[in-house]
């Protein structure tokens, strides 16, 4: 089975946009503004969706020659609307490479059960990538100082003792008692590291 990739929406001119919004607008002229901030908007979320619609089926299709009941799967398709609905709401390619992995991921035999998985992409949607990067670079056998980890200059140190905190917060490390000088990937985060990496 092999999905193909959707085809491109119509492209509709500004100038029909317009005139459909200035023929509504009479006498007032809300809905020609209507139109105009509409075709702005649209073209870059139209872009950033199909380049999410693109990705998503090269996985859908990579999954489709391992499992031939896929799309009967309820936790694929679970996996598959969140893991779309977060990344419409990114450009960061970290986040986008991160959903895609935990779609390939999330029909694996040892995939987080369906209540972890959700729990995961809700993370993914509300982390930046500065947290994906610095959890990983803690899980990946940093050892010393949370600090030199994730270096950041001076003024921006509390950005980086927010993303500690965030990281805490969710249980996917442990922060050392006397403050933020070293932390552990807690299971939970090594969990969430496993679903969100790129398989082996």
């Amino acid at each position: 089975m092999t999905v193909q990739q959707p085809p491109e929406p119509p492209k509709t001119d500004l100038a029909d946009k317009l005139l459909a919004g200035g023929v509504s607008s009479i006498p007032l002229a809300g809905g020609l503004a209507a139109a105009w901030y509409q075709h702005l908007m649209e073209g870059p979320y139209n872009k950033r969706l199909e380049a999410w619609r693109a990705t998503i089926t090269d996985a859908v299709n990579e999954l489709a020659e391992k499992y031939d009941d896929l799309l009967d799967n309820e936790v694929f398709l679970d996996a598959f609307v969140n893991a779309t609905r977060a990344a419409q709401a990114t450009h960061q390619q970290e986040k986008l490479d991160a959903l895609r992995n935990a779609v390939l991921n999330s029909v694996a035999s040892d995939a987080p059960d369906v209540d972890e998985q959700a729990r995961f992409f809700r993370l993914v949607e509300q982390f930046s990538a500065a947290h994906v990067l610095l959890l990983a670079r803690l899980g990946g056998g940093h050892r010393g100082s949370i600090y030199d980890a994730f270096p950041e200059p001076d003024s921006r140190r509390e950005w980086r003792d927010l993303l500690i905190a965030d990281l805490a917060g969710a249980r996917l490390i442990n922060v050392s008692i006397d403050g933020f000088h070293s932390a552990e990937v807690t299971g939970l985060g090594r969990r969430f590291l496993g679903f969100i990496s790129e398989a082996n």
